[in-house]
């Protein structure tokens, strides 16, 4: 399901024993960096978990992460709290011709499931919309599963709407040698 919008409040939390605390100091979301690494597989574990997709091998996780840093239109942000990274966005700066404009597309947004319900996707989400607005852009696109109710309630408390596109995703071998040599 296509989600798109036109155009973070920290709670008391829970501490291990149940309590309620409150936390030092609240959670910020920065540009990654290759320390992240790990965290970020991790998050992107979590994530294939939660749609039934298989989990990232760590070398070619990070050399895709490696690559997305070095790229001037991609973006990669983390969350962190006094804990470390608790959540993530990876993002896409793309002039589209169907819209005649520049579009950020964001492929992937998780929260770690022990973080979730703490405003840690709403601050996420307001950095996608800082850098929308920071490149004119005329829209942002994510996606979200259909099965995948908490996730599409929580983009549309934003102000996403659901649109009618349908996401194809090409399954088969891919034509042509990965091999130049070939």
């Amino acid at each position: 399901m296509l989600l798109e919008l036109r155009g973070g409040v920290w709670g008391r939390l829970s501490n291990m024993d149940g309590e309620r605390s409150t936390p030092e100091s609240p959670p910020i979301v920065r540009e990654a960096t290759r320390k992240d690494a790990e965290a970020l597989h991790a998050l992107a574990g979590e994530l294939a978990d939660a749609l039934g997709d298989q989990r990232p091998r760590t070398e070619p996780f990070r050399a895709r992460l490696d690559a997305l840093l070095e790229e001037s239109r991609a973006r990669v942000l983390v969350a962190e709290d006094e804990g470390g990274v608790v959540g993530a966005a990876s993002l896409w700066i793309k002039p589209d011709l169907a819209h005649g404009d520049t579009v950020i597309e964001a492929p992937m947004l998780v929260v770690s499931g022990n973080a979730r319900h703490r405003g840690i996707g709403k601050l996420l989400v307001e950095a996608i919309q800082d850098v929308a607005a920071a490149e004119n852009a005329a829209l942002i696109e994510l996606i979200a599963t259909k099965d995948n109710g908490a996730a599409r309630a929580f983009y549309r408390s934003l102000g996403f709407v659901e649109t009618d596109h349908i996401a194809l995703e090409f399954v088969g071998e891919m034509r042509g040698s990965s091999d130049p040599g070939e």
